[in-house]
């Protein structure tokens, strides 16, 4: 199961292979302050004046001095400029960090658009809550995030394990929650458990946004939806680049030498969109199959 960090990774080398690039990269071999302006690299040879990465950094060249192997940052000790270029944070960096001159699709860009794929995606993903029914609360909480009840099911107190199905109930979406003086959702149970037996909720959420080193999993979403994400990703990238850098798709190489047509990335970021569409609701279809199989009584 991928992480953030390695989602990044490889949407980074799969839109990659949509685009006419070849990355310039070096390593600085010297650690580095969030305040710094000067550094030290491998290869000062291999950067230019203007945006460079440093992990999820992006930092804005004043100066490479090839001689000497270093490179100077916009601004001034005191006042790095050139450092947290383009909103991103400007942090420390440990030696031998990669620096990538004048990337296409900054880490940090290509993070923002996985999250936003997250954030957007129509997926029901299925969660669970429990809570032991002790048969004299009118109503009890639900979690914040709960957008539909698929199906209630208690623990029956016999051998055979098997959890009843409950089919009469109602949610109150506008039920006044004193411990916390807010407003909630509370589920209300018009077919009585036996008291003190946990009652199990099945319910959909949306899915929620992940940390750098969190799997995809912790945000609701299956394992299997890593590819869909990265497509979700990758039409979002796509829409933005410059037409001249995209090429086009072709198993003859003399077609990959000829000038790129205005609209190719539009035309790019369609076709990958088609496909981050079908697989959506490929996954959507498969999840709908774990939905508990219930008829809702309300009275």
């Amino acid at each position: 199961m991928a992480t953030l960090n390695e989602l990044t990774e490889q949407t980074i080398g799969e839109v990659n292979a949509y685009v006419k690039n070849q990355e310039s990269v070096t390593f600085i071999t010297n650690s580095a302050t969030s305040g710094d302006v000067t550094m030290v690299v491998d290869d000062a040879t291999a950067l230019s004046k203007g945006i460079v990465e440093i992990d999820d950094e992006l930092l804005y060249l004043k100066k490479v001095i090839p001689t000497s192997g270093s490179i100077q940052v916009l601004g001034t000790t005191g006042n790095p400029i050139g450092r947290g270029w383009r909103a991103t944070t400007a942090t420390s960096h440990v030696s031998g960090s990669v620096v990538r001159n004048n990337p296409i699709f900054p880490r940090s860009q290509v993070k923002r658009a996985l999250l936003e794929t997250i954030k957007g995606m129509n997926f029901p993903c299925i969660t669970n809550y429990t809570f032991t029914f002790d048969g004299a609360d009118y109503a009890y909480v639900m979690p914040d995030a709960l957008e539909d009840i698929v199906g209630i099911s208690w623990d029956v107190p016999d051998s055979t394990s098997v959890w009843q199905l409950i089919k009469r109930y109602r949610v109150d979406k506008n039920y006044y929650d004193a411990t916390t003086g807010t407003i909630k959702q509370a589920l209300i149970l018009n077919e009585a458990p036996m008291p003190g037996r946990t009652v199990n909720v099945q319910y959909t959420k949306f899915p929620t946004t992940i940390t750098d080193d969190q799997e995809l999993t912790a945000s609701g979403l299956p394992a299997s939806c890593e590819d869909v994400v990265r497509l979700g990703a990758m039409y979002r990238l796509l829409s933005t680049v410059d037409p001249g850098k995209v090429t086009a798709i072709s198993v003859s190489a003399d077609a990959l030498d000829q000038p790129v047509q205005a609209g190719a990335s539009t035309n790019t970021a369609k076709y990958i969109f088609q496909l981050y569409t079908v697989r959506l609701q490929e996954e959507i279809s498969k999840q709908q199959t774990n939905f508990l199989n219930t008829i809702q009584y309300t009275r």
